[in-house]
């Protein structure tokens, strides 16, 4: 006897596994806190990281922003300050990076700005990550550092009851992924 599978059972057994397809290039994911540390490459200063899938782009902290040009290509040089989680010490460091675009950023009750977008790797976990950073003034914000969405939608998926499942540790190997965005 001839078992006969109806149309929709068939085309139920062809989205699962294009489901599934689609999962493995998501997957695997780090499952991060709302709250994590990060070193920023060249640094051995470990500060705490905001994890927000609210905001669209990455954002750190950044003053004296300066434009300049690098082999004819737009730059741009800027400080960066925070705290060191483990000596509690506040560093300043000069950084610099290409200029990727001017992006206008909207505000909640205030006009939108401009503000330039870099791209610098920071260690997270035990990798290093290259990926773009809107430049602002974060004195006024608890965190120096915001990771958006374009980032983790890449990268995690943050559970917002947990704080600091991990911490940095990017020695040995210096393959960096590329983030867009």
């Amino acid at each position: 006897m001839k078992t006969r599978y109806p149309a929709a059972v068939l085309l139920l057994a062809l989205l699962a596994l294009s489901t599934l397809a689609q999962a493995q290039d998501r997957f695997p994911k780090l499952i991060l806190g709302w709250l994590e540390t990060a070193h920023i490459l060249g640094s051995d200063m470990r500060i705490k990281v905001k994890l927000d899938p609210g905001a669209k782009t990455s954002s750190m902290q950044a003053t004296n922003i300066e434009r300049f040009e690098r082999d004819g290509e737009p730059w741009v040089r800027f400080d960066f300050h925070d705290e060191d989680v483990d000596t509690e010490k506040k560093h300043a460091l000069r950084l610099e990076g290409p200029l990727v675009r001017d992006a206008v950023v909207k505000r909640h009750g205030a006009p939108s700005v401009t503000r330039p977008v870099v791209t610098q790797v920071i260690c997270l976990h035990n990798q290093l990550f290259r990926t773009e950073f809107t430049l602002a003034d974060r004195g006024n914000f608890n965190y120096t550092m915001l990771l958006g969405r374009s980032f983790l939608s890449r990268v995690a998926i943050v559970d917002s009851s947990a704080t600091f499942l991990s911490r940095p540790n990017c020695k040995g190997d210096n393959t960096v992924v590329e983030i867009d965005g």
